[in-house]
């Protein structure tokens, strides 16, 4: 009669512990997709504060464009109070120069909102493989958990039965 008794306790102590670690596989699997969620929402804030630098290099560009035809103006303008011909020598060349460095400028500043464009981008897509690959480890450890279950509970009725032999 003891020995039903213990083979009784070692049993259900095996169940137990198969259910405690196939739930834990369940809950790394939820965990993970919880997770995913979050790297997901990430990846689509970074993909719109990327559309976001683009959209503000625009107005930035505009604005300077704006700026640069003021300054030559304000410039040719200067000139033609003096009096000073600007069709040839160094009022051109000054003007040229001028146009050439916004130019440059113009470029520089769209580089730079395309190399920050870039990063979010970047930063976006990792954020997305980061939640699938989660996904993914949290799979097989609720596999492994199942068969972790499944040896606690053939380990537990060889033990059970052992002591009823």
């Amino acid at each position: 009669m003891a020995q039903m008794v213990v083979a009784g306790l070692m049993i259900g102590s095996s169940v137990m512990s198969a259910s405690a670690s196939y739930n834990a596989g369940k809950q790394a699997e939820a965990t993970a997709k919880y997770n995913q969620t979050l790297y997901d929402r990430d990846a689509i804030l970074a993909e719109q504060q990327a559309e976001t630098v683009q959209e503000k290099v625009k107005l930035e560009l505009s604005n300077f464009r704006q700026q640069i035809k003021t300054i030559q103006s304000s410039v040719t303008q200067g000139y033609a109070m003096r009096g000073v011909e600007i069709s040839e020598g160094t009022p051109l060349k000054i003007l040229e120069k001028n146009f050439k460095d916004a130019k440059d400028d113009e470029y520089i500043i769209q580089y730079n909102a395309d190399v920050e464009s870039a990063n979010l981008r970047n930063q976006a897509d990792q954020s997305s493989y980061q939640g699938r690959a989660e996904v993914q480890m949290a799979k097989y450890t609720k596999l492994g958990k199942k068969y972790e279950a499944f040896g606690t509970l053939l380990g537990g009725s060889a033990k059970a039965g052992s002591v009823l032999i």
